[in-house]
């Protein structure tokens, strides 16, 4: 009996220690009141530098504006229009981390048809880029939650662009960001 319990205890102890665990979490909250349900929120990144829940300052090309949304309660979305500007969230510590993944919500604005949002990786702090394989979303104001790897290899930091969507003349948000990985 000891020594299926020490076999049970040393099996699920090794299980343990390789479950994924949260490394990253961004809500896209910033600091900012809730006022009401589709109130909007735009601003230059910087003006908020310091107040992001994931604790990393967002950053868009130019200091170009950026938009949250209330919706779905009190919570908050990262809104980009169509054709706007790229929102990156720059060097996220992942050291000694592997097996690296992402998952967020998304959602479509309006009566729009499904979008693959673009969303790209670097891991060289910016220098190149790798966009990663997203699926469609439903069509419009349905909340799909998603899921996707992240490049693997043995880096310290990961960088992610969300991009706008080009395909058509909706806005794309996105919603609580969490990169999980094995220690």
């Amino acid at each position: 009996m000891k020594k299926i319990a020490l076999l049970f205890w040393a099996l699920t102890t090794g299980m343990l220690a390789k479950a994924q665990q949260t490394v990253y979490a961004e809500n896209f909250e910033s600091n900012v009141a809730y006022v009401s349900d589709a109130y909007m929120y735009s601003f230059a990144p910087s003006t908020k530098a310091g107040t992001w829940n994931g604790g990393v300052n967002l950053k868009t090309d130019g200091d170009a504006k950026i938009n949250l949304r209330q919706g779905w309660g009190n919570g908050f979305l990262l809104k980009i229009e169509f054709k706007g500007a790229a929102v990156t969230i720059p060097n996220i510590n992942v050291a000694g981390f592997t097996n690296l993944k992402l998952s967020y919500e998304f959602v479509v604005e309006d009566e729009g048809d499904a979008v693959v949002p673009k969303i790209e990786a670097s891991i060289d702090g910016g220098a190149s880029w790798v966009t990663l394989p997203t699926v469609a979303s439903g069509a419009g104001w349905n909340r799909d939650a998603k899921s996707v790897a992240l490049p693997s290899g043995n880096y310290k930091t990961i960088s992610l662009r969300m991009n706008a969507n080009t395909l058509s003349a909706n806005a794309i948000m996105f919603d609580n960001f969490v990169i999980t990985g094995t220690k």
